[in-house]
């Protein structure tokens, strides 16, 4: 998650540079849009990582006929 945050800083100085530099905002603008798209693509692949998880777990099979012998 430490990229998320590092992606969302890059985007917010893309958005302060196409203040300073009107000339340039059209360009800063598209950057500050792919470094936002990078930090949602970055939050997606931690959830569906820890979704994986999750659903693995409870897919798989419990045969109730393999109990521990103690």
């Amino acid at each position: 998650m430490k990229n998320v945050v590092e992606f969302r800083a890059q985007a917010r100085l893309c958005r302060q540079l196409a203040i300073c530099e009107p000339k340039n905002s059209i360009y800063w603008l598209a950057e500050a849009e792919r470094w936002e798209c990078l930090a949602h693509d970055e939050i997606s692949s931690h959830y569906q990582e820890c979704n994986v998880g999750k659903s693995a777990a409870v897919l798989l099979p419990q045969s109730p006929g393999l109990t521990r012998m103690r």
